[in-house]
């Protein structure tokens, strides 16, 4: 069936819905979401994104007796009804995503964008094959609960018993039900904050080898195209839109092609929305939706290729960067991620930059490094407090810096066929997440069935951690990193020999203050005393500066306190030369002793 490509997306929605609905009907064991004598499953996935489809593919292809439950309409979640189309891959020294993530992509084409209609095709085609039972547009799903353990859901009035629940959902909303603990946005880093949200749009029109062409003539400072994907800055004029609406802002162009030559564009960002308030995230759709007709004819006064661009419609749903973070039995933190950590425990790799998109409306966004390599874990799919349940895709256990290069959905869907995998084979010996998913041994045997399966699992070895490793305050940029206070960019240099000024360290000290000890009064009161500057700023100065913002923790220094200093290389007593983004770094650094981000901090300071 075709859908017309002068169809608004809303209403290509309803066609390609048919399609698969359609489609999935061939299947014996798709159930209709309604009234049934309670059924029993070797595990069930919750959700239609596409690391829920992995998770589910996977358990099923493993042996397991699978069904997959979500309350949505359609397969595909982010990639179908977000209609985002760009893959986020790492490639670079060898494709790191294989197994059943490049099956899928084998049958949308291996490009860097996909046409979203193949999408949703090739993730039915996939749970057909697979013979899992699908049951889409479902009531509410409530996890069944007994002794602390999930058993299974409760869908309207239909019971689903089985031996491992896979909580596939864009924000763990099934986990947290069954009592699972999660910090939301940046809370383990002492913030309230959380990466801003996206309304995908469709534009119509675009001359696409003039874009091309117009790229190329202009540089790949400007941005770069070939025959599917283009994105940068486009020499400013995106983000120079003036929005109408409140809370409603345009950023460089990440545009992928589809089949039928329209483009699908990931550029429009909305702040202000509650992810987990249907009523918000239906406001902040129809904020953006309210914009794109006027983004369009911007556009068209600059970009090359969009002389007669038009707008063709916007995405269902809304990309939601960033809900939960799992408190999980183990937490992918930034420290792995920088030290390229990859251990025999690994069942998947990632390598993606860690890209923050912005967090307010004042910042634009921070690349805090770009990693080699690092391994993900099975114990970091599963919550503490609960048994019973997995957690796939972004709301697993991931730090919220670390959650930066982890959230891409290509790596999503090989943790997710790693935990498929396990959670077939834990149910055949009946065994629970919380007893296996440490134990060397099976998750030895999880690693052998993903390489039978065409995983790639790197080899185990050292590996230099990313930036300048050696420098002497190396070790004072990895503490403020930590809390979210340094960034290294894709060539992971933080510039450490740099000068900082009065302003900066202010600011710096001003935001340890809010993160590690929950203080917005210290760091203005601190700013009042000595004033902003630009310039550079002497080693007096700087020793002032720390002396009184101790002072304000009840820690005024003494002598040991500058001994350490001296020991890791700032003179506190120098005369002339300034002071250095890596002393400052060391400076900030004595206010977080005692201190560190994570889960505990989360819920000591918002209990829930």
């Amino acid at each position: 069936m075709g859908v017309s490509p002068a169809l608004p997306v809303r209403v290509q929605a309803i066609v390609h819905r048919i399609v698969v609905l359609l489609t999935l009907g061939c299947l014996p064991g798709v159930a209709a979401a309604q009234g049934a004598a309670a059924r029993t499953f070797d595990v069930i996935v919750v959700g239609s994104e596409p690391e829920a489809i992995a998770a589910a593919v996977a358990a099923a292809e493993s042996g397991a007796r699978t069904a997959l439950v979500s309350e949505e309409t359609r397969l595909g979640g982010l990639f179908v009804t977000g209609a985002m189309n760009v893959l986020d891959l790492r490639m670079t020294p060898v494709p790191y995503q294989r197994g059943l993530f490049e099956r899928w992509w084998e049958r949308v084409g291996r490009g860097n964008a996909f046409d979203v209609a193949r999408a949703e095709r090739a993730f039915a085609d996939l749970l057909r094959e697979a013979r899992v039972d699908v049951t889409l547009a479902s009531p509410p799903v409530v996890p069944t609960v007994e002794a602390g353990r999930v058993v299974g859901i409760q869908v309207g009035s239909q019971t689903l018993r089985a031996t491992h629940v896979i909580d596939g959902t864009t924000d763990a909303h099934v986990a947290a039900a069954a009592g699972a603990r999660s910090s939301i946005g940046w809370e383990s880093l002492g913030l309230r904050a959380r990466m801003v949200d996206t309304l995908v749009f469709r534009i119509d029109g675009i001359d696409w080898e003039a874009l091309r062409a117009g790229v190329r003539a202009r540089g790949r400072s400007y941005a770069y195209a070939d025959d599917r994907i283009a994105y940068g800055h486009f020499g400013g004029h995106p983000a120079a839109f003036v929005a109408e609406t409140t809370g409603v802002r345009l950023r460089g162009l990440n545009l992928g092609r589809q089949d039928d030559g329209t483009v699908l564009v990931n550029a429009l960002l909305i702040y202000g929305v509650d992810p987990f308030d249907e009523g918000s995230k239906a406001d902040g759709h129809a904020r953006a939706s309210a914009e794109v007709e006027r983004i369009v004819a911007w556009l068209a006064l600059d970009v090359p290729g969009f002389e007669r661009a038009r707008a063709g419609g916007v995405a269902e749903t809304l990309y939601v960067r960033e809900t939960r973070h799992l408190d999980a039995r183990c937490v992918l933190d930034i420290d792995a991620v920088m030290d390229n950590v990859v251990s025999e425990l690994d069942i998947a790799a990632g390598g993606y930059p860690l890209d923050v998109q912005t967090l307010r409306p004042t910042d634009d966004g921070f690349v805090y490094g770009a990693p080699e390599i690092y391994g993900v874990r099975l114990c970091m799919a599963v919550p503490n407090g609960v048994d019973g349940i997995w957690v796939v895709g972004k709301a697993a256990g991931f730090d919220p810096i670390a959650h930066s290069s982890a959230r891409v959905v290509p790596f999503g869907m090989t943790m997710a066929e790693g935990v498929g995998v396990a959670a077939a084979l834990a149910a055949g010996r009946g065994a629970l997440p919380q007893a296996i998913a440490d134990d060397p041994s099976f998750v030895g045997e999880v690693r052998d069935e993903l390489r039978r399966r065409g995983a790639w699992l790197p080899p185990v070895e050292g590996r230099r951690s990313a930036g300048p490793v050696g420098h002497p305050h190396y070790d004072a940029f990895r503490e403020m990193l930590r809390w979210g206070l340094a960034v290294g960019g894709y060539a992971n240099e933080p510039h450490l020999d740099a000068t900082v000024s009065r302003t900066g360290l202010l600011y710096l000290i001003s935001n340890v203050f809010v993160r590690a000890d929950g203080d917005e009064r210290a760091g203005r009161a601190l700013i009042a005393r000595f004033g902003l500057a630009d310039g550079t700023m002497s080693a007096a100065t700087a020793a002032d500066i720390v002396a009184s913002a101790l002072c304000a923790q009840g820690r005024c220094p003494d002598d040991a306190t500058w001994d350490e200093l001296r020991a890791a290389g700032f003179d506190v007593d120098r005369q002339g030369a300034p002071v250095t983004r890596g002393e400052a770094y060391e400076l900030a650094s004595l206010l977080t002793r005692g201190r560190s981000p994570g889960a505990e901090l989360a819920f000591e300071r918002w209990p829930r």
